[in-house]
């Protein structure tokens, strides 16, 4: 997930050695594999790239009102009409588990 620098167009080069890479690790150097990448406008638009960003931020221990609050933020940006975030677990590093 990202905004990878890796794959500009300008630099084609790097394509092919992510290909190798991903084929290292997916053990299929003898299969053809195809990548294709596509150009977002809006990424936080799409519920799936805010929710890796929702998820990131947590892992990385911010708090997640913050989280939140950023998250609603980004998706004003992105000119959607509306969210609905739900976070459940110890919230805060509380002992019980909540849904907010």
């Amino acid at each position: 997930m990202g905004f990878p620098k890796l794959l500009i167009e300008d630099k084609p080069g790097k394509l092919e050695k992510l290909q190798i890479n991903v084929q290292k690790e997916l053990n299929c150097m003898n299969r053809k594999l195809n990548i294709a990448i596509t150009k977002i406008e809006n990424p936080y638009g799409h519920p799936n790239i805010l929710a890796e960003f929702i998820a990131g931020q947590l892992k990385n221990r911010v708090s997640f009102q913050k989280t939140m609050k950023k998250a609603i933020e980004l998706t004003e940006q992105a000119d959607t009409k509306g969210i609905q975030i739900q976070i459940a677990g110890r919230t805060d590093r509380k002992e019980i588990t909540r849904v907010k």
